[in-house]
C-alpha cells in the first residue's frame, strides 16, 4: 500500500482517475469534515446532511471519471460547492 496521505489533492484525483480508488479514500477523509459542516449549516438535519454528504461524493466520483473534473480550483473548495449546489437544490 502507498502512503497516500502525503500527496496532494491534485496528486490524489489523478490517481484516483487512473483506477486507484484507494486515493478516493484519503480525499474523503481529508476533506469530509468541512463538506458535511457546510451541508449541515444549511439542514440543520443530521440524516439530512448525511444522505446530501453522500450524494455529494457520488457526485463528485461521476464528475472525476467522466474527466469534466477542472483543475484550476482546489479540490476541497470545489468539493464543499458541489455539496452546497446539492443542498439548495433539496431546499427548493
Amino acid at each position: 500500500m502507498r502512503a497516500f496521505s502525503t500527496l496532494s489533492d491534485q496528486q490524489l484525483v489523478q490517481l484516483f482517475v487512473n483506477g486507484e480508488t484507494e486515493a478516493l479514500d484519503v480525499l474523503v477523509n481529508r476533506h469530509k469534515v468541512r463538506i458535511y459542516t457546510s451541508i449541515y449549516l444549511l439542514v440543520k438535519d443530521k440524516y439530512l446532511a448525511e444522505d446530501i454528504f453522500q450524494e455529494t461524493f457520488i457526485k463528485i466520483i461521476k464528475t472525476l471519471r467522466s474527466g469534466n473534473y477542472n483543475e484550476e480550483g482546489k479540490f476541497g473548495g470545489w468539493a464543499v460547492r458541489v455539496g452546497r449546489n446539492l443542498t439548495i437544490d433539496y431546499i427548493r
